[in-house]
């Protein structure tokens, strides 16, 4: 703790550096409409000399940019004049509120707190769409959506814009003197950008390199009052419990969203019965690897304001992980409360509840703190609570969390973070409670600052700690030790072929935490560039898996040896600058002992014009005898043979009755289960791994039609097959040997393929309301076989099946169809 506030003083003692700073003019009566008629724009100090991030960084920009702010009673004013040499040139390509789309865009970003740790964003594009996001550091979040008015127009010297943004959707204390602020000008057919404040490609984040506005000493913030109450209407068909036939149901429900500011810097949302009809479905794929597939968050309430919760635990998972919520049983209702004081201290709560037919059997929560420190650093807290009940039965989980990152040096080039936790988890069966506790902590320094960045991380996550109830956490039971180092070579600058050029090497090493098992270690390096013609090109390699165990792959029996691989892929896309843009990436993954994997990505983007915007993306995957698990498989050896369950189970769970012969000889099998040790009283179980054949092919499809900056219909489809196939059965004798078994007779090949089609129409009608039409279908067709073969002869595989079948097949079966209406009008 010492170290730890010594560190925290370093971080106090040194400060921004020189950045250019505009003086806000005074407004009385501004009319938003990118005339700029009235005279205090005239009078207003200008923001001028941009200079370019990229093509080519620290060069003025290519075109003149003024800029102009005042302040109002109620309203901070933004005036842009963005001068062009060719005025017909600017792209004003329609798109989604959020989206820039290509259309020419300028930003606004502002940090009101004035401690370059965090900024809101303010943007339009040439064709009057609004964009507003939140950044952190070097991070976007674009799901939070404010309530201001914006007018844009193209001029014969090029475009204006101008934005009244009141202070209630601002966050500040009322005590700063000064605000951050940068102002962001995008020419999307040159590829330019270009910052009145410069970005410099060294590393530092966004926030740390803003300028400053001044002229604001006295303004005092606003507390906000928003409701925003919705209906809906669905009506809804389904195969019913007869095959092929229909059903039908029809529903309406009623809910609300309501902000309310119970202090200049304190906001409370609540929502009741919220309705996410209108978000899009996951994209279907093929996981057999031993993790999770964690998906991005969409639904808004979880998304907007939800920056304070982030506690993680650098790559390997978060406190939080907002999908947990409502993933079981319907939310019933859900409040959030998140803050700031004067002395920089951020704070936050979550609670909801969850159930079906409005009972709650389910609650999430989840609270932080955060000090904000000068220079990107900051210490905080946070905490997660779970509890369920009745008929999701009995279990409670308690985490609790402390994180740090502390800017160290003179130029604050290095950062000191990490993340230490523990849990306790009960779950409660027949009447016995079972506890269980453990903790996790991750190290990281890293140079943060510079063209050359090296860093260091060490993890220790002990095997009782329990964090996926609210949060989620890839894997634990480990130690590790790794470090990487990231290179831009050109500096920002042009060289060969080049505009830019980064690389990063990655080394891991891995050791498992309750008995030190070697685990196994890593290499891969990473090498994107941008060449000279404004194309991309991606290249990585990788090495792992050349000594070492896999404790994860039989699912909690021995670890196994590793089968070592390597792996590369290549990507390319075009220049980046045209409206038709296109994408490859090829891979390919090669295990020693001769297993081959192949993916291919293809992508197609095309602005056709200003109101239509397409994009189609191929995948198509393929493996060749991969060494996998199959199943964890319980055996009875006696006098008349070797028995295993007609279902995989441990000896002790097998039903004697459905007990099966395995057609091997009594030598056979002596010979098989050699020096195995038995896992119970009845019997060995042990893990069956085999060669797996697979294929996958998949095509997702995007279309969104605008007919003005307020009106748009978004259509999206996603078409999806798999299969795959075993053969060659061994079993895992002892972590170091795998014997073959030719006569295991379980067969568990698969195929399953997906059609899922997603249609929004979406008006905002007024600021902050909107009216949705919403039309969902979903397709599923899959056969999944665990059967035992009796016989020697062949058998009908799933695998067999082609992808042009699977794909008829998926379109023969009965559909789910989904058509609702929701209107929302927000109130303030």
């Amino acid at each position: 703790m010492p170290a730890l506030l010594l560190l925290a003083a370093l971080a106090l003692a040194t400060g921004p550096g020189d950045t250019p700073s505009l003086e806000a003019g005074v407004a009385n009566n501004i009319r938003v409409d990118a005339q700029f008629d009235e005279p205090e724009w005239a009078q207003a100090e200008v923001a001028t000399d941009f200079v370019q991030f990229r093509p080519n960084e620290g060069e003025p920009s290519s075109q003149r940019t003024e800029v102009r702010v005042l302040r109002g009673a109620s309203a901070l004013y933004v005036g842009a004049t963005l001068y062009d040499t060719d005025p017909g040139a600017i792209r004003t390509t329609l798109s989604r509120r959020d989206d820039t789309g290509d259309a020419d865009n300028f930003f606004v970003a502002i940090d009101g707190y004035n401690d370059r740790q965090s900024a809101y964003g303010f943007g339009v594009t040439a064709a009057g769409v609004q964009v507003d996001i939140i950044n952190s550091g070097d991070d976007d979040d674009e799901s939070w959506d404010a309530v201001w008015t914006s007018a844009a127009r193209v001029t014969d010297e090029g475009w204006e814009v101008e934005i009244r943004i009141p202070y209630s959707q601002l966050r500040f204390t009322g005590s700063e003197t000064a605000w951050g602020l940068n102002f962001v000008r995008q020419i999307s057919r040159l590829d330019e950008q270009s910052f009145w404040a410069p970005l410099t490609s060294d590393g530092a984040g966004f926030t740390e390199q803003l300028g400053t506005l001044n002229g604001i000493a006295d303004l005092q913030p606003r507390r906000i009052l928003q409701a925003a109450p919705y209906s809906l209407a669905r009506a809804e068909r389904f195969e019913s419990d007869v095959s092929g036939i229909g059903e039908n149901d029809y529903g309406s429900e009623l809910g609300a969203d309501l902000k309310v500011g119970l202090a200049p810097s304190v906001i409370l949302d609540l929502t009741i019965n919220p309705d996410f009809g209108q978000v899009d479905a996951d994209p279907a794929e093929l996981n057999l690897s031993t993790f999770e597939t964690f998906f991005s968050e969409r639904r808004p309430f979880f998304l907007e304001g939800t920056q304070i919760f982030d506690l993680g635990y650098s790559r390997d998972g978060a406190l939080l992980y907002t999908r947990r919520v409502g993933g079981e049983s319907p939310i019933i209702g859900a409040s959030k409360l998140t803050g700031r004081t004067d002395g920089g201290l951020a704070f936050g709560a979550l609670a909801s509840t969850t159930g079906d037919n409005f009972s709650p059997t389910r609650f999430y929560g989840a609270g932080r703190l955060k000090q904000v420190l000068p220079r990107q650093s900051y210490v905080g807290a946070g905490m997660t609570a779970y509890q369920a009940w009745g008929d999701a039965g009995d279990a409670s989980t308690l985490v609790g969390a402390a994180d740090w990152a502390i800017r160290v040096g003179a130029d604050a080039a290095w950062q000191f973070e990490g993340t230490a936790g523990a849990t306790t988890q009960s779950v409660t069966d027949g009447g016995i409670e079972d506890t269980e506790r453990g903790y996790a902590i991750y190290i990281g320094h890293d140079k943060v600052k510079g063209f050359v960045t090296p860093g260091f991380g060490f993890r220790v996550f002990s095997d009782g700690f329990r964090l996926n109830d609210v949060g989620r956490f890839r894997q634990t039971d480990l130690i590790s030790f790794n470090s990487g180092t990231g290179i831009v070579w050109n500096k920002g600058q042009a060289f060969g072929p080049f505009r830019r050029l980064r690389t990063f090497v990655f080394g891991r090493q891995a050791w498992q935490y309750t008995d030190g098992l070697d685990r196994g270690g890593e290499a891969r390096t990473w090498i994107n560039g941008t060449l000279l013609g404004f194309q991309d090109i991606q290249v990585r390699l990788g090495a792992e898996n050349f000594w070492g165990y896999d404790v994860r792959e039989t699912r909690g029996l021995d670890p196994i040896y590793h089968n070592p691989n390597l792996s590369a892929s290549l990507g390319f896309q075009t220049d980046s600058r045209r409206q038709i843009r296109a994408g490859i990436e090829f891979g390919v993954d090669r295990q020693l002992d001769g297993g081959t994997e192949y993916e291919t990505e293809l992508e197609l983007d095309w602005t056709v014009n200003d109101r239509l915007a397409l994009s189609v993306e191929g995948e198509f995957g393929s493996g060749v005898n991969e060494r996998s698990w199959v199943t964890n498989e319980g055996f009875i050896q006696t006098d008349e043979g070797l028995f295993m369950g007609s279902e995989a189970d441990a000896p002790a769970d097998l039903d004697a009755e459905s007990l099966v012969l395995v057609p091997l000889a009594s030598d056979a099998a002596d010979a098989l289960f050699a020096d195995v040790p038995l896992y119970d009283d009845a019997g060995f179980y042990r893990p069956i791994f085999a060669q797996r054949n697979t294929r996958s092919a998949g095509i997702t499809t995007r279309a969104n039609v605008l007919f003005n900056s307020t009106l748009s219909l978004q259509l999206y489809g996603q078409l999806f097959s798999a299969r795959g196939q075993f053969h060659d059965y061994e079993l895992l004798a002892s972590r170091d040997e795998l014997r073959p078994f030719d006569a295991y007779p379980r067969r568990r090949d698969f195929a399953f393929s997906t059609f899922n089609v997603n249609s929004v129409l979406r008006w905002e009608y007024r600021p902050g309301s909107s009216l949705y039409v919403v039309w969902t279908q979903a397709r599923n067709s899959d056969a999944f076989l665990d059967f035992i073969q009796t016989g020697s002869g062949s058998y009908d595989s799933p695998y067999d099946t082609s992808t042009t079948q699977q794909f008829e097949d998926t379109f023969g079966t009965f559909p789910r169809n989904i058509f609702l209406v929701k209107l929302s009008y927000l109130l303030m």
